[in-house]
């Protein structure tokens, strides 16, 4: 795995922990995706967040184009994307991604 993205995936990790410590009612599950992508021809690494209680999923994604910006994706377990926005890599700390991750996977 890059450097970036393990970087990257113990931050979402981070995350992860602390969404789940403050909500403990809504379960998430973080994936890696350092192939995944690549072998569909896409030159990128990707996070997911899912939240299957809420069919919601956060999608991170690194382009090898762009390495220093994190694309981050909002959508549905299927795969349906509802909005991306990008982000600085540097700029994308644990608070950021629990901040999303609150936005996104709390019932409204």
């Amino acid at each position: 795995m890059k450097s970036k993205l393990i970087n990257l995936s113990e931050r979402v990790a981070k995350a992860n922990d602390q969404f789940s410590s403050k909500f403990e009612s809504i379960d998430t599950l973080m994936g890696i995706m350092d192939r995944t992508l690549r072998n569909k021809g896409m030159a990128a690494d990707a996070i997911t967040i899912d939240c299957k209680s809420q069919n919601k999923k956060i999608v991170l994604v690194i382009h090898d184009a762009k390495p220093d910006v994190v694309e981050i994706a909002l959508g549905n377990k299927a795969g349906h994307i509802y909005s991306s926005s990008e982000y600085a890599y540097n700029e994308v700390s644990a608070a950021v991604i629990v901040d999303i991750m609150a936005t996104n996977f709390l019932p409204q």
